[in-house]
């Protein structure tokens, strides 16, 4: 080993607190990138194994009834490479040891198992057999939750019959990776699932003998990512059979949301890394120049000795090196530690037959590299300035700093009645502008992300509140499986224990403006409606005009439409005219894109007289008058579905809100992190470059807590002037944050509570505390005669 690297190691364990501090910044980076983007390919590649093994389709058409000999001109599009027809309607689920009548959706298998387009992954049990009809395949999650086993019988209510079906086996299906219920926002497999049945079963009992109402099919590659062309073509023509919807692979709800989440990992996996990995190449540098500044006679004896410019650039170089690839190395391991706690969350949220944590070597190899160049980065500074030294110039003392009078002096007023301990703390704040400058940046960086990560928090707690206590604020949907008329509004507002019902009527249509085009639908609701109230931003109620609709913001946008303009509606189901319809008013929401009309308004559009597809119920809340009602409900058979707003609001809860919290806990660790490390290491920096200061205030009476007092007004001023700095950058990552998450399914609102400032600041000077802590221990112990006994 050379001798300027047995000097390197000592000067590494001389320093170890300080780079302990550095390097847990760097660590801290890493960590995010890491267990982010590990994560990030976790998820992408279990949905790309998933989707090749369960051959995910590229499209779904949704249909009123087509016999299959129809379907042979389809397969033969140019475009389409292969088509399945399957059967599929939703239905209720009827169990004994649960109150509520539960959801579910029913779709058709091929009765012997071969291999087709959106096939199903067999968690348990089996697959059908030729020993009975009525067989049944559950999917594994709410079999999981109800203690539903093969073997079981189960009932459902099918076609307005009460059908028995026997459990064969349970599966998971790449096509519900992401399980939403009817009108759901959240998975919710306690009271919603999916129910395979047998091809020839399903025809019968759904009387659809030798046709379908569903057809998925797979793309040729070349057309695959624009599949718009092909789909509208198929369109045109299946129309004569009651089209209701084409859905390429890119808009189908569960690949969306699986999507944009594995999108918005790779966004926080770009800018976090870059927040922490910045403030550790600042603080480096401010500690390099330090070194440089300390060993400047040392450095100048080892040119004088022959030592080469390069040789002391490399020596110096290799201090930033060690720290880069300690803080690389210990991130990796910390974000493989993360990445597996995030991808066991995800594995709650998400079904897939394999979602486990891998080890990316490549991701490990790019890791280092960006720590090492963040330390090079932080390097450079510092050791450009042992290059210029010239033996004899560097072997001397370095002669002291100038004085002079800083700004703050020459007002006089406020100058005059400070303590001479203040003016001492603020002229070196002044004066060693590079340590201060370094000190506020880092601390802006750890309060921006405070208060991003609290913005987030208080954004989840907003929109589900604004969602479901402003907008939605029925107990409990009925959805109907045709269009009704008045006396299913009487009948359920006569069901026990409900205190008010409204009428709801969807129209499934296309918007149409110009080239802009979206599939949507409009809902109907009273004009007086109380448990549907639409809203704008200011989450000021937005009455439903008696003719025109009530756009949500996002699809006026989609669409390039403004408040006064015309847009053309086309239903799916009726007569499917083209209507020319003003948007009256435009309403905001956090989720979908819903368009609001005047239920009699909608009904005279599709030429009803009056008609509701669902019913609104506001309910006594008591256990058993609930009871009561969920009995009736059971008894009614032809519900489609039935949804709770209690049951809406703690699945958002437990899957939006919790998994926020584990967000927003580790984005306060870091946060501290970089609080602790950037205040502990400019504190200990100034302690050492004044020993000789320190030294003489003792002499002069100055007992150690004393002397850490002034440090630890330094380092709260730096704290507080950086915190504060960082508040509204902190506000403008939100804002990214939601631009990001900005589609058409989910928005992030941008909200900021007094407590997200107050527990910023709160945060901030615990931090800061915490970091004095150890200084005022190193004061305690500091050897201030032999400083003073320091030669010059």
């Amino acid at each position: 080993m050379s001798v300027l690297d047995r000097k390197l190691l000592r000067e590494l364990r001389a320093s170890w607190l300080l780079l302990t501090a550095i390097v847990s910044i760097i660590a801290v980076g890493v960590a995010c990138y890491v267990s982010m983007g590990a994560t990030y390919h976790n998820l992408t590649e279990a949905q790309h194994r998933y989707y090749r093994q369960c051959r995910m389709a590229d499209f779904w058409i949704d249909l009123k009834k087509v016999p299959l000999a129809e379907l042979d001109a389809l397969a033969e599009l140019p475009g389409v490479a292969a088509i399945r027809p399957r059967i599929g309607f939703f239905a209720t689920v009827d169990l004994e040891h649960v109150t509520k009548p539960l959801n579910g959706m029913v779709l058709s298998l091929p009765d012997r198992r071969e291999p087709v387009i959106n096939n199903v992954v067999l968690q348990r049990g089996g697959y059908f057999t030729d020993r009975r009809e009525n067989e049944v395949i559950v999917n594994e999650a709410l079999a999981a939750r109800h203690g539903l086993e093969p073997g079981d019988w189960i009932r459902l209510v099918l076609n307005n019959r009460r059908q028995e079906l026997f459990i064969v086996g349970t599966a998971i299906s790449s096509e519900f990776v992401y399980l939403l219920p009817p009108g759901g926002l959240a998975p919710d497999p306690e009271h919603f699932g999916v129910f395979y049945l047998k091809q020839t079963y399903a025809e019968d009992v759904f009387d659809f003998d030798g046709a379908a109402n569903q057809v998925v099919g797979h793309l040729a590659p070349h057309v695959r990512d624009h599949p718009r062309q092909v789909l509208d073509r198929a369109e045109r023509l299946l129309a004569p059979y009651g089209v209701f919807a084409t859905t390429p692979l890119e808009d189908q709800a569960s690949h969306k949301f699986l999507s944009q989440e594995i999108q918005g990992l790779w966004v926080f996996a770009i800018i976090l890394p870059c927040i922490f990995l910045a403030v550790a190449a600042l603080v480096l540098n401010v500690l390099l120049r330090r070194l440089a500044q300390q060993q400047r006679t040392v450095v100048g004896t080892l040119k004088a000795l022959g030592y080469a410019d390069r040789q002391v650039f490399v020596h110096f170089l290799k201090f930033g090196l060690a720290v880069g690839l300690g803080g690389g190395l210990a991130g990796c391991a910390l974000g493989y530690w993360m990445a597996d706690g995030y991808t066991q969350m995800y594995s709650k949220i998400y079904e897939f037959p394999e979602l486990r944590s891998r080890f990316y070597p490549s991701l490990v190899a790019i890791c280092v590299a960006i720590s090492l160049g963040c330390a090079v980065v932080g390097s450079l500074q510092g050791t450009r300035t042992v290059l210029r030294l010239k033996p004899a110039e560097a072997m001397r003392p370095k002669p002291p700093k100038s004085g002079g009078a800083i700004l703050l002096e020459r007002v006089g007023w406020l100058w005059g009645r400070l303590s001479s301990g203040w003016r001492m703390v603020l002229r070196d704040v002044v004066r060693a502008r590079t340590r201060t400058i370094a000190g506020v940046f880092a601390t802006a960086m750890g309060s921006a992300v405070l208060v991003c990560g609290f913005m987030l928090a208080d954004a989840s707690y907003y929109l589900i509140d604004y969602q479901f206590k402003w907008i939605l604020r029925s107990d409990v949907d009925l959805s109907f499986k045709d269009e009704r008329g008045e006396d299913v509004l009487l009948e359920a507002a006569a069901l026990p224990g409900v205190d008010l019902a409204e009428p709801i009527f969807n129209v499934a249509c296309t918007f149409s403006n110009g080239p802009y085009r979206r599939k949507g639908a409009i809902t109907g609701i009273a004009p007086d409606a109380r448990l549907t109230i639409p809203r704008n931003r200011d989450a000021v109620p937005v009455g439903v005009p008696p003719g025109g609709l009530v756009m949500s913001r996002k699809l006026a946008e989609v669409l390039h439409l403004r408040q006064g303009d015309v847009v053309t509606v086309q239903p799916i189901k009726g007569l499917r005219r083209r209507h020319r319809v003003p948007v009256v008013r435009l309403s905001d929401s956090f989720f979908g894109t819903a368009v609001y009309a005047d239920i009699h308004y909608l009904s005279r559009l599709v030429n009803e007289e009056f008609a509701l597809s669902g019913v609104q119920l506001a309910v006594d809340r008591r256990p058993e008058r609930e009871a009561a009602l969920y009995r009736e409900l059971k008894r009614m058979p032809a519900l489609e579905a039935v949804s709770a707003r209690r049951d809406m609001v703690e699945n958002l809860d437990k899957i939006l809100v919790e998994n926020m919290g584990i967000f927003i806990s580790g984005l306060v660790l870091f946060a501290g992190v970089v609080f602790f490390g950037s205040i502990l290491n400019a504190s200990l920096i100034s302690l050492a470059e004044r020993q000789r200061e320190v030294a003489t205030l003792r002499v002069l009476g100055y007992g150690p807590w004393q002397i850490g007092a002034l440090l630890l007004r330094e380092s709260m001023i730096v704290t507080l002037a950086g915190t504060l700095l960082g508040m509204p950058i902190g506000y403008g990552l939100s804002v990214l944050t939601a631009v990001a998450y900005n589609t058409e399914l989910f928005r992030f609102p941008v909200v900021a509570t007094p407590g997200t400032w107050v527990w910023t600041l709160l945060l901030a000077i615990l931090f800061g505390l915490a970091a004095h802590a150890v200084v005022q221990i190193v004061v305690h112990r500091m050897d201030w005669l032999e400083a003073l006994q320091a030669k010059e």
